[in-house]
């Protein structure tokens, strides 16, 4: 039995009714929107280009696995060596076709970090492609119709990786789940086995409370909660297994401020989460608060984005 704290038969009825609606939510808003069903079209067809008779995939076709962008890439102070993260980023909840987000409410289906930095939608290229959406496509088209194939060309980029920046004397942490939420640790556990004899930090931001309490890589896979307008019910849960809590605030994240936040009668110190993503540095028991990203971020009605 999963050891929820402090919440009722009722609230978590309430909870997984609002789930159910977001992901109608979403499904629809994506398969009706003519940027994503483009995308789509690209993808498949960029795809099936990279397919060979003999059903294995010619990977110098298509892009890269493992990424970093703009956040990933920022310095974490007070660590002996340098530091460089890198991601897998799939395509959110129901872009690709497939859903890739359990935990999705409307707020962050709306609101979702895939279309802000490189990934907003007018950034397309002479052809009026959009190259950042069609790549992170075409990894989850990867990951559910390749899977081992997938796997293996992951833990080879990994390796090169981390080959790379150890010569360096760089250390590497990478994140699973950049804009998604897979349930790797159960599914790609080759992943989490490299990792751990690497010597590699891994985490993620987490919504699906259940993958917290039943994470059976605690030791070096970090998972901090993240809040959406639907899910704080489960604050109290990911607090009692040492998960930090991630919020997204409708002010600007300076300096650790502000010094303290209050939700649902919890008040925690604050870390300014938009220093750095290496959440794995974080000390324990506290809120880790965002500011709001993309040009949307101003218009959230769904209170996914806290009012301070």
């Amino acid at each position: 039995m999963l050891d929820f704290i402090d919440i009722n038969k009722t609230e978590l009825n309430d909870y997984k009714t609002v789930s159910k609606q977001a992901h109608a939510y979403a499904k629809n808003a994506s398969d009706t929107d003519p940027f994503i069903i483009k995308a789509r079209e690209k993808a498949r067809e960029k795809l099936n280009n990279a397919i060979l008779p003999n059903g294995k995939i010619a990977w110098s076709k298509l892009p890269n696995l493992i990424t970093s962008n703009t956040k990933l890439k920022k310095d974490v102070l007070g660590l002996s060596n340098d530091l460089e993260i890198f991601g897998l980023s799939l395509a959110p909840h129901y872009v690709s076709g497939y859903n890739t987000c359990n935990g999705l409410s409307i707020g962050c289906a709306n609101l979702c970090l895939m279309f802000t930095g490189h990934g907003q939608k007018f950034m397309v290229d002479c052809n009026g492609n959009h190259n950042v959406a069609i790549a992170r496509i075409i990894r989850t088209f990867l990951w559910f119709e390749y899977r081992e194939q997938f796997k293996a060309r992951l833990l080879h980029e990994l390796k090169l990786k981390y080959n790379l920046l150890k010569s360096k004397n760089i250390d590497l942490a990478f994140r699973p789940n950049v804009f998604s939420e897979q349930k790797f640790e159960l599914l790609f556990t080759e992943l989490f086995h490299f990792c751990n004899e690497y010597n590699i930090p891994m985490y993620d931001y987490v919504k699906d409370i259940k993958r917290i309490i039943n994470n059976p890589f605690k030791k070096f896979y970090h998972m901090t909660y993240s809040l959406s307008e639907n899910n704080s019910l489960f604050i109290p849960t990911a607090l009692k297994h040492g998960c930090n809590i991630a919020v997204v605030i409708d002010t600007p994240v300076k300096d650790a401020k502000p010094k303290q936040l209050t939700i649902n009668g919890i008040t925690l110190d604050v870390i300014n989460g938009d220093a750095h993503d290496a959440r794995f540095t974080d000390s324990p028991n506290k809120y880790i608060a965002l500011s709001g990203k993309g040009l949307d971020a101003k218009n959230d009605n769904t209170n996914f984005i806290r009012k301070v």
